[in-house]
């Protein structure tokens, strides 16, 4: 009995939405991957198990602590087996662990952890040895490095280090030292906080251990002696290893009887050694370069008489005060989703890029709209000798590729004195686009040459008919061209690189190349561009998606034939 026919209409619209849904899954995967690597750190992005969802910040109420998710998924048939073995020879070696942390549950993690490494590199046939045998050839595999690197990953702990003050002078004056770091500070607030010992950085500074059990925030104070006048004080810089706990770590800076306070505090994410910054405003502040320090305000001396203690006065002392402040889990993972953000837009001009790209933005599309369909007219409705063989010659110009006319249209550029200027990235949208030119042809010689009769009937000339006419009718044409312009301009990579030098000239595009450089902590960031990425690719989604009614229109119409 054959189907009927609302069976078979349901069928095909079951498979036709099935496929759209599959491919919008596959074609928004990249969109989406860029999405939730833009707010991860960088161990997340090379870890050999890396995955979609970012991982959930630890928030933890005491510190140190062992990260125990690590290695959680890591299964092996000889792990039960190998792991007490491990955890003997770990113990044979008589690793030190900070104070708080249980060293027999440490040592079958960090067990754990040498495992899932001497894993792959074991051979395939160490497999089938005896398990008393292949104990003894992975502790071959086992140095002291490779421990320390394992240990590491598994212990998490706040450490201290130096504290430095900068001069505008380029005067450098190391106001607390590594190894004076637990005497230097003074702790307070209501949390439970003390100075410890990490073996693994005790030349570094000293590990902070705190609680907030019974309080939700830990202060640190310390009063030093600066080696130069303070107004030429420049930059105020201190060492930190973060727990990657991501609680909040506040600054307030007391000198000359004024307070002051960072205008955001600063996160303790990823495990990495950071150098945190923080400075008056000052003449860096006008600068295009990478702003890697954090701002330093004024606070109202009226709220300042309300804190009780009056901020330091005496000559040459600096009173610095860190606040430790425990994040929720809402707020933690607040920090975390718009810290890359937050970077891209405070330490470089975003601003500026941004007003720079739109300037452009608006020149080509204005300059290749109006030429191009005045160049479009002029071929396809208007008749003087020799159109039909310039706009061949015009079609040929397509067949040119960009790399082969690069060098020549350079020279072209230098001469004029235009390097390092706008010119160069808008000025040739005034002399049309040939692919535009042919797509607006094919859409004028669709239109009636009784419209144009009756205009010019009625007294108008080339010019008017031009405007009055044909300019109405080419709406969604025109809204074609200058969603392909608006994205080509926007996305354009090679035409800035190539005419500009001033860093103040550059568009978007180009001024997050400065984040694949070098970061704020001086390497590579791939989270940070991609949070610039996504930042740039909103404009484009947005405008195709609101204007895909006219995109669609006016590509469909520049085909009709008169």
């Amino acid at each position: 009995m054959p189907a009927s026919p609302q069976i078979a209409a349901r069928f095909r619209a079951f498979w036709l939405y099935s496929l759209l849904i599959i491919g919008s899954a596959v074609f928004m995967w990249p969109f989406l991957w860029m999405g939730t690597a833009s707010v991860k750190v960088e161990r997340e992005l090379f870890s050999e198990d890396a995955g979609l969802i970012p991982q959930s910040p630890a928030i933890p109420s005491v510190s140190p602590f062992l990260e125990r998710r690590t290695h959680a998924g890591f299964k092996h048939p000889q792990l039960a087996e190998q792991q007490p073995r491990l955890e003997a020879t770990l113990r044979d070696r008589g690793l030190v662990w900070p104070e708080g942390i249980d060293a027999d549950a440490a040592r079958a993690e960090l067990a754990r952890g040498l495992f899932h490494r001497l894993a792959r590199l074991a051979p395939e046939s160490w497999w089938a040895l005896p398990p008393d045998d292949l104990a003894a050839k992975l502790n071959g595999l086992l140095t002291p490095a490779m421990i320390e690197t394992e240990r590491a990953g598994i212990l998490r702990g706040v450490v201290l280090g130096k504290l430095i003050l900068l001069s505008y002078d380029l005067q450098e004056n190391v106001a607390i030292a590594p190894d004076a770091v637990a005497s230097a500070w003074t702790l307070g607030g209501d949390a439970n906080a003390h100075f410890g010992t990490d073996p693994a950085a005790k030349t570094q500074g000293s590990l902070l251990a705190y609680d907030f059990s019974k309080g939700d925030h830990a202060t640190l104070t310390t009063t030093m002696q600066a080696g130069f006048p303070l107004d030429r004080l420049h930059r105020i810089q201190l060492f930190v290893r973060p727990d990657d706990s991501w609680h909040a770590l506040e600054c307030t800076v007391e000198m000359n009887g004024h307070r002051y306070r960072a205008e955001r505090a600063s996160t303790l994410y990823d495990t990495g050694w950071l150098s945190l910054s923080w400075q008056l405003p000052g003449p860096d502040d006008l600068t295009n370069q990478q702003k890697t320090w954090t701002l330093l305000r004024e606070v109202d001396p009226s709220a300042t008489e309300s804190l009780g203690a009056a901020p330091e006065s005496a000559p040459g002392r600096i009173k610095l005060t860190l606040e430790l402040r425990r994040r929720g889990f809402i707020g933690a993972w607040w920090a975390k989703i718009t810290r890359n953000y937050h970077t891209v837009l405070e330490y470089i001009p975003f601003g500026r890029y941004v007003a720079t790209s739109l300037f452009l933005v608006i020149l080509q599309v204005v300059g290749t709209i109006f030429s191009c369909s005045l160049v479009a007219y002029s071929f396809s409705r208007l008749r003087w000798p020799g159109r039909g063989a310039c706009f061949m010659i015009m079609l040929g110009t397509m067949m040119l590729p960009g790399q082969v006319t690069m060098i020549p249209y350079f020279l072209i550029i230098r001469d004029l004195g235009w390097y390092n200027t706008l010119y160069p990235l808008w000025v040739p949208s005034l002399f049309a686009n040939a692919f535009f030119v042919f797509l607006l042809c094919q859409f004028m010689r669709g239109i009636p040459r009784d419209l144009e009769d009756a205009a010019r009937i009625d007294g108008c000339g080339v010019l008017r008919i031009y405007w009055h006419v044909m300019m109405p009718l080419l709406r969604p044409s025109l809204a074609a061209i200058g969603i392909f312009t608006f994205m080509g301009v926007w996305n354009d990579f090679m035409g800035p690189l190539i005419y500009l030098q001033d860093q103040r000239l550059y568009p978007l595009s180009l001024g997050l190349y400065a984040l694949n450089v070098q970061n704020v902590q001086g390497s590579n960031s791939m989270g940070m561009m991609m949070a610039g990425s996504l930042l740039m690719t909103l404009p484009v989604v947005a405008i195709f998606f609101f204007a895909q009614r006219y995109f669609i229109k006016g590509i469909t119409m520049t085909g009709m034939k008169g």
